[in-house]
């Protein structure tokens, strides 16, 4: 018999690609098998209790309960200024804590529901409950895509979707992408190659969390144990909070720079943080700066920030001191409005008919056309830049590794050793996810209909059929290289070039066609999550959907309460003096369906039009990364590939709105813990750095929660108080103060047309 000379085993294909690449190889026979990941294998264990109980009544109480609050804080930081979130760490640190003192004190009983018996206590908080909890809650601790829609039509259309047609629209956009989930699970998630980077980063913290001698024996500062550490810091936070957020919000936007003339009109447009480019502006509310950049990479948040420091630091202020494309005339440099050639501000519902189409003659019966300013412009071309940059980075840096993990994912015959481990347990029959995607497809094609959302049920299918496109690539290309582009301006130009003239529908074609692929994406990482932890396919799917149905019963009820609450400066009608409240977001996603929607593409982007420009971002983006690329075979020893185009463009892109408020404190975060802690102190910033961000972002987003609970009215007006008025806390009355904002920066009447 001939020897044969082809790899048997996954550990011979691992030693032949390790000597291919010039690695040594030093197996042990006996060494189990293992991931041929490297980065999966040093971190991911390969041992498993299929006896561990994932669904009990304990993930049912401690889900719902941090669901609950990650889905209003989520929710109530969409209508303001600073940005905030809810930490998942805080999420496993204290369901850790909760899950194991209910452990210790809750019966043994056993309940009975509808033939189904759960225990109360069936035994310690294992770490496959705990993982499933986190899962729940981060699929909760969102606001929804749809949310936009509600909003946009609740403010500036007048008219609110009932809480049936509401609640439906949530779900199926959120839950459309169930459906393709099920569909690419194995090409995305069962293939080692499709690691899903960020995931590995929960499987140290569970592992670490659960394996109790090291957990509980190892000390951080003072001998504090990690749980201390987290309260302590989340506690100062929380105090420090209520300064800048409630008692001297001007330390959220310190416009020092602005303070040397400050009724200096080109000085307030250039350095005023509130309503200017905020330039060299700093901010002291941890919202504004937020604990990722304490731990993301370093290449990427520099390339980041030299976007925003060239368009926004460099670009603007030249564009505004020359007045370049008639810049000042609009007052404001950044601003999703839109505006006649004037000056005054455009507003489309004067030329909508009662369907909130366009009635095209009374639109060109005006003469004057809407303009956009002209950052707000640019960063339309910058998307465009920014999405083919990402697919021509991919290409020319990554494409042999997208190559090999493509024929991989598509017929590999050696399993990954994580696949063949989660055997053991029942999967969810593709039949399921089938039935589910056709009737949330039905759904949607009936809240459309039925709601006057003027998407018809074709345009549903296509903006389904945009998603199944692109969902593939974009998802693998995340899944290997931890970065993707969205789809979110691609749905609105393709809709706005089908359905012209329906602002209403370009928001629901958007929104299902977007959310399909940014939810299904979602839902893969939780899978490969899932998969890492051993978790059943089928306690999966029950801790996702879970999530996503209070997530979205919550995000609803929230932005009824705020909307009610805080109408007035939500709308544009009067500008939050304190500077806290704004309907910036929603103002940008209305913004975005005027110009594709109602007025559509055609006009807004034609070749002999303004903004005929913006089309050439694709481009410029494709060609850049080809440059460098091209650079690398040249200087090879240079690392040119860490230049990422799509990320620079996304950062000269980043505020549309404005409120460049966060940028400088965000900048010395990152250089502080990246450049200085992490280079010359690595065990400090290993052992900190982590646990101190989830504290502080915690800390924060508590915050805000309860200012809005028991201080600004949130849910009575009974419950709302005045911070005592000061220096730090500047507001204007019936324009008659001195300045305009809050930055103290800028005439409150002093310049001739005031401010839009």
């Amino acid at each position: 018999m001939t020897e044969s000379h082809e790899p048997q085993s996954e550990k011979d294909i691992y030693q032949l690609e390790k000597a291919d690449a010039g690695q040594t190889v030093d197996l042990d026979e006996d060494e189990p098998e293992n991931s041929k990941i490297e980065a999966v294998r040093l971190v991911v264990p390969i041992t498993d209790d299929p006896a561990l109980v994932c669904i009990t009544f304990r993930f049912w109480v401690l889900s719902l309960l941090f669901s609950i609050i990650g889905s209003v804080i989520y929710q109530y930081y969409f209508f303001r200024v600073a940005s905030g979130s809810f930490s998942i760490y805080f999420v496993n640190l204290a369901s850790y804590a909760l899950g194991t003192g209910m452990a210790r004190v809750l019966p043994t009983n056993k309940f009975t529901i509808g033939g189904y018996s759960m225990s109360l206590n069936p035994g310690p908080f294992n770490i496959k409950e705990h993982a499933v909890i986190g899962i729940a809650v981060s699929t909760a601790a969102t606001s929804a895509y749809a949310i936009d829609i509600l909003t946009v039509t609740d403010l500036f259309l007048h008219h609110r979707v009932n809480a049936l047609g509401a609640l439906i629209l949530i779900f199926t956009t959120q839950c459309l992408g169930y459906g393709m989930t099920g569909a690419l699970r194995k090409y995305l998630v069962y293939p080692a190659e499709m690691i899903w980077w960020s995931n590995l980063v929960q499987v140290v913290f569970y592992n670490a969390m659960h394996n109790t001698d090291e957990f509980k024996t190892k000390k951080m500062i003072r001998g504090w144990s990690y749980m201390k550490y987290f309260w302590v810091f989340c506690g100062g936070m929380f105090v420090w909070e209520f300064i800048p957020q409630f008692l001297a919000p001007m330390l959220g936007f310190f416009s020092w720079v602005c303070w040397i003339a400050p009724f200096d009109f080109n000085m307030w447009g250039i350095f005023s943080t509130y309503y200017g480019g905020g330039v060299l502006g700093l901010s002291f509310d941890w919202t504004s700066i937020g604990g990722s950049t304490m731990w993301l990479p370093l290449s990427a948040q520099l390339c980041n920030f030299a976007g925003v420091i060239v368009s926004y630091w460099i670009m603007l202020p030249i564009f505004w001191v020359l007045n370049t494309w008639d810049m000042k005339t609009f007052v404001r440099p950044l601003t999703p409005r839109l505006y006649f050639s004037n000056g005054t501000r455009f507003y489309v519902q004067d030329f909508l008919n009662d369907d909130f189409s366009l009635n095209e003659d009374l639109y060109e019966a005006a003469g004057d056309k809407a303009m956009m300013t002209p950052l707000y412009a640019l960063g339309f071309f910058f998307s465009f830049v920014a999405l083919a940059a990402c697919v021509s980075h991919v290409i020319v840096f990554n494409s042999s590794t997208i190559l090999k993990s493509w024929r991989s994912a598509v017929g590999d015959k050696n399993e990954d050793i994580h696949t063949k481990m989660m055997r053991v347990y029942p999967e969810i029959p593709q039949l399921w996810y089938a039935g589910f995607y056709v009737i949330m497809l039905g759904l949607s094609m009936m809240v459309c209909e039925v709601y006057g959302l003027q998407l018809p049920w074709w345009g549903m299918i296509v903006a389904c059929i945009l998603a199944w496109l692109l969902t593939l690539p974009i998802c693998a290309m995340t899944a290997i290289t931890g970065y993707g582009p969205g789809l979110n301006v691609i749905t609105e130009l393709v809709c706005g070039y089908m359905l012209p003239g329906k602002p209403i529908a370009n928001m629901a074609f958007k929104c299902y066609g977007y959310m399909a692929m940014a939810q299904c994406m979602t839902l893969l990482s939780d899978l490969k999550l899932g998969h890492y932890m051993k978790i059943p396919p089928r306690a999966m799917f029950v801790s996702q959907l879970w999530g996503t149905i209070v997530g979205g019963v919550f995000n609803y009820v929230v932005m009824i309460a705020i909307i009610d609450a805080q109408r007035p400066f939500l709308d544009g009608t009067v500008d939050d003096p304190a500077g806290l409240w704004t309907g910036a977001s929603p103002s940008i996603f209305w913004g975005s369906a005027q110009i594709f929607g109602a007025l559509g593409p055609q006009r807004m982007f034609s070749s002999d039009g303004l903004y005929g420009y913006v089309y050439y971002g694709f481009l410029i983006g494709a060609i850049l990364p080809i440059i460098l690329w091209v650079l690398s075979k040249k200087w090879p020893t240079v690392p040119w590939h860490k230049i990422n185009w799509a990320i620079i463009a996304g950062g000269m892109g980043a505020y549309p709105n404005g409120y460049i408020n966060g940028v400088t404190g965000s900048l010395i975060v990152c250089l502080v813990w990246q450049c200085w802690l992490y280079r010359y102190h690595k065990n400090w910033w290993s052992k900190y750095t982590f646990i101190l961000s989830a504290a502080l972002d915690t800390g924060a987003a508590f915050t805000g929660l309860f200012l809005f609970v028991f201080i600004s009215g949130g849910v009575s007006d009974k419950l709302k108080f005045d911070a005592p008025s000061w220096w730090a806390n500047y507001v204007f009355e019936d324009g008659n103060g001195e300045f305009y904002a809050i930055d103290r920066c800028g005439s409150s009447g002093n310049w001739t047309g005031g401010l839009p």
